[in-house]
């Protein structure tokens, strides 16, 4: 496991270089060139004011060519399902639900921060109050709880906006992704108000906790837990607790019928849970 971790580590590390590399290139030769049209001397100085400019070019390009190539972790987590006609769905929420939804969305913003980093630091970690934070939804009524994060999660990822947007015309679709991206390239300004989330689910099963070991999110993240027991719970609560100093955006992990009765209170302390009540999903 160990040796596995060290491997994707260093793959990972490989991959976001060669892109800081990518980014920062052109932009040091242009201006190198440039430089050399301007200033006397023969052509092959171009080749000097390249290097020079590269450092600065490299310093940006460390921040803005990992986050170019960031994709969605499918290995970790899996999509929650899409809005299917002819498939019930939340429907028109009532007053049990409406207060569920607010009180998902309380908790996925508390302890966020703003995303920033400093102008001159871009490889810092923005100041996040919460890295991590945990939940666990009661109700009565499983399929409509399930429904009912499926609608949140499609609300907080704009899945359902794009999906709607490619209906009209897929340009617009492409524009609603090039914007998001646009604004997560710049590290010193603040996170978009509309900054949509990764959302996946997370299948209890025996090398689910593992698979987390190398996950980092590439934006704010929630993650759905379905059914989860026992040692299994514990893993995974262990995993994500040991790497949240890491996190250069904020998780959410939601847990839907959860065994409480094995909480692991060694790895947190169950008053800091965020209990949201879903009862007969209405």
């Amino acid at each position: 496991m160990r040796h596995t971790h060290d491997k994707h580590l260093r793959n990972a590390s490989l991959r976001n270089g060669a892109a800081s590399i990518a980014v920062a290139l052109p932009p040091a030769l242009l201006l190198g060139v440039l430089l050399a049209a301007v200033l006397p001397g023969p052509w092959r100085h171009a080749g000097v004011y390249a290097c020079l400019f590269f450092v600065p070019c490299l310093w940006a390009g460390a921040r803005i060519g990992p986050t170019l190539i960031a994709r969605y972790d499918g290995h970790a987590l899996q999509p929650l399902p899409a809005a299917q006609p002819g498939l019930p769905q939340a429907g028109s929420p009532g007053a049990t639900q409406q207060r569920a939804w607010a009180a998902l969305e309380s908790w996925c913003q508390a302890g966020t921060g703003d995303g920033r980093a400093p102008f001159w630091r871009p490889w810092q970690l923005p100041d996040m109050p919460e890295p991590l934070s945990l939940a666990v939804m009661t109700t009565g009524d499983s399929d409509g709880a399930s429904r009912l994060v499926a609608a949140f999660a499609r609300h907080l990822d704009r899945d359902d906006e794009l999906a709607a947007l490619a209906a009209v015309s897929r340009l617009q679709g492409w524009r609603l992704q090039l914007a998001v991206k646009w604004n997560e390239l710049w590290w010193w300004r603040k996170r978009h108000p509309r900054q949509p989330w990764d959302c996946g689910l997370l299948v209890d099963s025996p090398d689910a906790a593992g698979r987390l070991t190398h996950f980092r999110p590439r934006r704010p993240t929630l993650i759905v837990a379905d059914a989860w027991r026992g040692d299994h719970l514990a893993a995974l609560l262990q995993v994500l607790a040991a790497a949240q100093a890491d996190y250069r955006h904020p998780v959410r992990l939601l847990l839907l019928e959860a065994d409480t009765q094995h909480w692991p209170a060694h790895l947190r302390d169950p008053r800091q849970v965020t209990v949201i009540e879903a009862e007969n999903g209405r």
